[in-house]
């Protein structure tokens, strides 16, 4: 039975070497297009949104050291800034950036 020489052996690891490299380009989200900078009014929403008196409310149901109690308040942390930041877009008359209505995790 005839092995592979040290030659052969040498050529199979660059080339698994090389298609590693290559394969991993893509893998940490390098080159996607660049986000779009926050317009002004963009910036007073997302203030207002985070100061809004429903996110006020949900702070005070916050329960440290309870993990069930802090999944639940993040989820619905997003879900009330979502809609106080969207409801104040809209009330300025501008669209909500990224054009696609954000998905509800079950």
């Amino acid at each position: 039975m005839r092995g592979l020489g040290v030659r052969g052996l040498g050529a199979v690891a660059v080339l698994a070497l090389a298609t590693l490299t290559l394969g991993g380009c893509g893998l940490f989200g390098f080159g996607g297009p660049p986000a779009e900078p926050e317009t002004q009014d963009q910036r007073e929403c997302r203030r207002e949104a985070q100061s809004s008196p429903a996110m006020k409310l949900l702070d005070r149901q916050r329960m440290p050291m309870n993990t069930l109690n802090e999944d639940r308040i993040k989820q619905d942390e997003r879900v009330i800034f979502n809609r106080a930041y969207r409801d104040c877009l809209r009330v300025r008359g501008l669209a909500m950036p990224g054009g696609v209505q954000a998905i509800q995790p079950r």
